[in-house]
């Protein structure tokens, strides 16, 4: 059975199963309701909300290297951002567990953010697009160093969401290097975190999912 195997589980459950991918979506989710009901994606709204903006940061908002990880400029950057998180983070969450987890998001943010600042030219930024490479960053090292623990199936789901999410990096107003960031990132952490097999063998042990594959 794949890992990301996802199961019809309630809103309870997945909370109790996942907590902190479950905060996270719910704090992004809520910051882009309060988006719209302030006025809307527009720049400024976005800014005045905690966007990454390059100029605010050299001035001391460096908090904003955080709480940019938190909006999106629009439904459908949300809605894909939402969408890869809920799937592949619940594995590492349940592995890691929840103190790891959160040092990981934390660490994989930040990261995009600070390549963002010191190797982009881009002034402005939102979106969980750091977490969410980071994600695909973990994945990669982990199948490239444990490959044989890996089922066919799932190493050619993650290869696949890894060359089409740098294809997509490739798009002009995509943040290439918020991505290459978060991609990093997530490999460092993985180098840290995993440093035997059997931890990626437990991937696969008690898995929470039955029914629909990705």
């Amino acid at each position: 059975m794949s890992m990301f195997t996802v199961k019809d589980i309630g809103f309870r459950q997945y909370v109790k199963h996942y907590p902190l991918t479950a905060i996270f979506v719910s704090i992004c989710s809520l910051f882009f309701i309060l988006t719209l009901l302030m006025g809307g994606t527009s720049k400024e709204n976005l800014i005045t909300l905690g966007a990454y903006e390059r100029n605010l940061i050299n001035d001391g908002e460096y908090w904003r290297l955080i709480t940019n990880s938190l909006l999106h400029s629009s439904l459908l950057h949300f809605t894909l951002n939402m969408f890869f998180i809920l799937i592949l983070a619940r594995p590492i969450e349940r592995v890691i567990g929840s103190l790891k987890y959160f040092l990981f998001i934390l660490f994989t943010i930040v990261v995009s953010s600070i390549m963002i600042h010191i190797l982009s030219k881009s002034g402005f930024g939102v979106g969980a697009s750091g977490f969410g490479y980071g994600l695909f960053g973990m994945y990669f090292y982990l199948m490239v160093k444990f490959h044989k623990s890996f089922i066919k199936h799932d190493k050619m789901l993650i290869f696949t969401f890894v060359v089409l999410g740098f294809i997509t990096s490739l798009i002009p107003g995509i943040s290439f290097m918020g991505h290459a960031g978060g991609f990093i990132g997530g490999i460092i952490f993985a180098a840290i975190c995993f440093r035997n097999e059997n931890q990626v063998k437990s991937f696969y042990a008690n898995n929470v999912g039955t029914n629909i594959q990705f």
